[in-house]
């Protein structure tokens, strides 16, 4: 029985034990399948990986943290004009970085940096959960070795040209960043020898100070001093926890989060690192609130490269259509829209004449001979120009200021002074679209200051500055074309106190001017509103355009590589003129015309004799402003159009000297340049639209001439009289119906002789000579028309060149018996006694 029982018991023992996992025959297999699997997996891996493994092994590891290479800048022909180094930078050793500068990298960009061997796996095992978790890719796993890596090869650029995904960077910028961390030590291994951690120590220190004093940290900065100084003003050593945080928030996006770009981006961008300092433990809590608490306030004083304006246009444009990070690394050459001619006359011209201009004895100002960098900002004479090719949009020439090594102030860029009467054009243009014509009469009288206050003077008279004359008259009544050409102050301001404020507000902004208009005043007609150069530029290229100002200028041609490579620009990158409509193109045309008269017997026809073919084909017009604070000359010929402005930066309306006329200030520099750019843009007449036609008239009256339309000139040392004809050329709009002058014979305008016969008032009128000795018949009904014109002659081109007409007037014994007759008495003529009837046949 006994033995019955023990016998079950050991059965029922051996079925309870259970064989183990790894005896078991499936568990095996299971582990076979495993190991194929994976070793599949790996070699499958490893040969999608081998070309980036190939790739990465291409790139020479000496070049790590190497600066950019030199570029040069080529003028439109080609001629070599400068160098650049894009790269506002200053490289500084590691040690001279203070301590929570570099936290703040490393607690934003690697925080574990000194763990891994330059990839941190740890993090490209989070990066990758929570980019699934999420489904999109929103978390990165670089670190500052791979960034490194991008930085040293422009990676992203071969990344384009490549075509690579974002996935296949990151695969080459990690195998690039394990070979940098591999080629360090070895670097380093005579020096430590089997230390491992001191040797690993230096690779991190020497990759990180690579790293500090290569990346950009926007705006054009690179390194830590260079954006130390930038921002905030200051060495590193002295910077604050805020303002350290606030210079590595850039990192993440240099030209989006730049604090000089976009403040508030920055600020929050900055307290993101500054919690992430707190949660490493790299600052207190305290420490974290009251960074927090400040505002982003910066203090640019950046690293001067001591180059130009120009220099600075150049490379904002070619970074923009380049890339900022490509373009840093060098070796470009860059083909500008500059003439190398006109830039050098340009700014060799603003030197001489500016210090010609402190020498006049009413100069009162700083000089620039005097100034010194221990002044602060330069208070001395100041000029700018501008030229362009409006119709290609290629900037020509560019001077921001007068010395760059004084001053970086650019005011092409961010100047506004008051135009002054160079505006005049922009009133006329709205008169002439509106029905006036350059033949319209404009009373030209002295007027109230309270029509027009200027500095606050509302008694007395305006003043006549604007001929640019010590001695200016008034003629009384005077053409549109007269007025404009001869800038004529009161003239013009009532021709636009008659078409209305508004209207002219309308027209300038039209123009591209961009005046505050929240309360309007008449003053604005003087040009008393502050308007930019380039706003001068792009408003008077709309009349070589035919209305059409040009809205847009560019500096670079093209760009090519090291390689000369073409890289800018490539199939649909070409910049393109943009212009937009102003004015009709009869009315451009007609003002075109009268400022072509302003350099041949207009107020600049006594300087522009250095002028050379523009003067035949171009238009012009000076602009001095109230109180001689600013002066400015704009003009153009087919081809081109130029601007100069001379004044000071300061706010206020400084006066230049008492003398200051536009013609004798900034006139010279603009006739230089124009000047330069012939015979290359010397252009070709601008051509007369369907609508215009060309009308003789008379300049006295704006009516067609009679023989009778001359004026007497006495020659001063003979006495000899001369009677020059008044009859000139006129464009006006087809259709439009003009009389016969009424000063000179040919019929009557009540109006016209009863403004004439005003007291105070004088006219001339020209002798009537016998023509035979007997005169026969007598037409009381004009029913013949009066004329200059022999019947053998045409008519069209007679009346346009007989200039003059001249009489001999000296009579034996004449001279001698000359006699001197009192004035006559004041006379009076009511008009409502006058009973005139005027036939009208």
């Amino acid at each position: 029985m006994c033995g019955l029982f023990v016998g079950m018991f050991r059965r029922k023992n051996r079925k309870r034990q259970k064989r183990w996992f790894f005896k078991r025959k499936g568990f095996w297999i299971f582990c076979l399948i495993c190991l194929g699997a994976a070793w599949y997996a790996a070699n499958d891996v490893n040969n999608r990986l081998h070309p980036y493994r190939n790739y990465a092994s291409e790139y020479d590891m000496r070049r790590v943290g190497e600066k950019e290479e030199m570029s040069f800048i080529h003028d439109r022909a080609g001629v070599e004009i400068g160098t650049m180094f894009v790269e506002n930078r200053f490289s500084m050793p590691l040690e001279r970085v203070p301590e929570v500068f570099v936290n703040a990298v490393l607690a934003q960009e690697d925080q574990r940096y000194y763990d891994h061997e330059g990839v941190d796996w740890v993090g490209v095992v989070r990066a990758a959960y929570l980019n699934a978790k999420v489904g999109q890719v929103n978390q990165g796993a670089g670190t500052i070795t791979m960034q490194l890596a991008r930085k040293s090869f422009d990676l992203l650029g071969e990344a384009r040209r490549k075509n690579w995904s974002k996935y296949e960077r990151k695969i080459v910028e990690a195998f690039v960043a394990l070979r940098i961390e591999k080629f360090f030590h070895e670097q380093f291994q005579s020096q430590f020898g089997s230390d491992i951690d001191a040797r690993k120590l230096a690779v991190k220190k020497k990759i990180l100070e690579l790293y500090l004093n290569l990346v950009p940290f926007g705006s054009g900065y690179y390194g830590v001093r260079s954006a130390s100084l930038g921002y905030y003003g200051k060495e590193p050593k002295d910077l604050t926890v805020d303002e350290c945080a606030s210079i590595v928030a850039c990192l993440k996006n240099p030209s989006r989060i730049s604090p000089i770009r976009d403040a508030q981006e920055n600020q929050i961008n900055r307290d993101h690192v500054l919690r992430r300092m707190a949660a490493e433990g790299m600052i207190s809590n305290e420490d974290r609130d009251q960074a927090i608490s400040k505002p982003v306030v910066v203090n640019p004083k950046p690293i001067q490269r001591g180059k130009s304006n120009l220099y600075e246009l150049v490379a904002q444009q070619a970074r923009e259509v380049v890339g900022e990070e490509a373009l840093s690394r060098g070796g470009y050459t860059i083909r500008t829209t500059i003439d190398a001619n006109v830039q050098r006359s340009a700014e060799r011209m603003m030197i001489d004449h500016l210090a010609l201009v402190e020498s006049v004895p009413d100069y009162e100002h700083p000089k620039h001979a005097d100034y010194q960098k221990s002044d602060g900002a330069p208070k001395y004479l100041q000029g700018a120009a501008m030229m362009v090719d409006h119709y290609s949009g290629e900037v020509l020439s560019y001077v921001g200021g007068r010395d760059y090594a004084d001053s970086q102030y650019d005011f092409i860029q961010n100047g506004r002074r008051p135009l002054g009467t160079a505006v005049f054009p922009f009133i006329f243009a709205k008169a002439f679209e509106l029905g006036r014509s350059p033949a319209t009469l404009v009373r030209d009288e002295q007027m109230n200051a309270r029509v027009v206050p200027l500095g606050g003077v509302q008694e007395g008279v305006v003043a006549e500055w604007g001929m640019e004359i010590p001695n200016p008259t008034y003629e009384g009544s005077v053409t549109a074309r007269t007025a404009l050409k001869q800038s004529k102050i009161a003239a013009t301001v009532g021709l636009g106190l008659e078409l209305g404020l508004e209207v002219i507000d309308q027209s300038l902004k039209a123009f591209g001017f961009a005046i505050e208009s929240d309360k309007l005043l008449s003053r604005m007609l003087v040009g008393f509103d502050k308007v930019s150069l380039f706003e001068v530029v792009s408003a008077y290229s709309a009349f070589p355009r035919g209305g059409n100002r040009l809205t847009n200028a560019f500096f670079v041609r093209e760009i090519r590589d090291r390689d000369g490579t073409l890289v800018y620009p490539l199939e649909g990158q070409h910049s393109k003129p943009e212009s937009e409509p102003v004015c009709s193109r009869s009315a451009a045309y007609q003002v075109h015309q009268v400022l072509n008269d302003v350099m041949n017997s207009g107020n600049l026809s006594d300087v522009s004799s250095g002028l050379e073919a523009i003067k035949e084909t171009g238009g012009a017009k000076s602009g001095t402003a109230y109180g001689f604070s600013d002066a400015w000359m704009a003009g153009y010929n087919s081809r081109i159009t130029c601007a100069v402005w001379v004044g000071f930066y300061d706010g206020g309306r400084k006066t230049i000297h008492p003398r200051a006329f536009a013609k004798d200030v900034a006139y010279p520099i603009w006739q230089e340049m124009m000047n330069s750019a012939m015979p290359t843009f010397l252009g070709s007449e601008i051509a007369q639209p369907d609508s215009i036609v060309k009308v003789p008239l008379c300049s006295v009256s704006g009516m067609r001439p009679t023989r009778y339309c001359s004026e007497a000139i006495e020659d001063p040392l003979t006495g000899r009289l001369s009677f020059r004809s008044t009859s000139y050329a006129e464009f006006l709009p087809q259709g439009i119906e003009i009389g016969i002058c009424p000063i000179h014979g040919g019929g009557v305008d009540v109006e016209a002789l009863a403004n004439q016969a005003r007291p105070g008032r004088s006219f001339n009128v020209a002798p009537i000579k016998s023509q035979a000795p007997l005169l026969l018949g007598f037409d009381p009904y004009q029913s013949e028309k009066p004329t200059l014109v022999p019947e053998d002659a045409d008519a069209d081109t007679y009346l346009f060149e007989a200039d003059s007409l001249s009489v001999s007037d000296q009579v034996k014994g004449e001279s001698a018996a000359r006699l001197t007759l009192p004035p006559p008495g004041r006379f009076e003529l009511p008009l409502s006694e006058v009973n005139l009837k005027i036939p009208t046949n």
